[in-house]
């Protein structure tokens, strides 16, 4: 909050428990230091056509991350890549399962996962030009679409 001359950082990288405790690190030092609470956001009602255009699989270097839907919800797995984990010579994270997500309020494309180890992560997804889904945020690393995955 730089108008009020305050940051915090919390650096925790290690699942599944690095998010959240970063997490309270922030709200805990926001609300004792600065005194503000932060608002619980809640998703959008699920939308199907919606979660069709985001659904698929992305990927970085190291990671896929798979979005599902089954027509009643909309899904993220995040998991290191087959071959980077059978490369390690030390024991890696396990994956992050399945967990809802869903839209948030507004003209962009920003979602909040509901539960799971990620629980309260927020992102955005990227459109080129002609509106399609090209990539997500998560936690800051932009995922690639990969075409032709589901």
């Amino acid at each position: 909050m730089p108008e009020r001359d305050f940051a915090v950082v919390s650096l925790s990288n290690v699942g599944p428990d690095g998010y959240p405790f970063n997490q309270s690190v922030v709200r805990w030092a926001l609300e004792h230091y600065l005194g503000v609470v932060e608002k619980p956001v809640e998703p959008l009602p699920y939308d199907e056509g919606r979660a069709r255009q985001v659904a698929g699989r992305y990927e970085i270097d190291a990671m896929n991350l798979d979005l599902a839907t089954d027509g009643t919800r909309l899904t993220l797995a995040v998991g290191i890549k087959p071959e980077i984990r059978e490369a390690s010579d030390q024991e890696m994270p396990p994956d992050y399962p399945a967990a809802d997500i869903g839209f948030l309020p507004g003209d962009g494309d920003e979602y909040i996962v509901t539960e799971g180890g990620l629980k309260g992560q927020r992102g955005y997804f990227s459109r080129d030009e002609g509106g399609a889904v090209t990539g997500i945020d998560l936690a800051g690393r932009l995922f690639n679409r990969v075409p032709g995955a589901s």
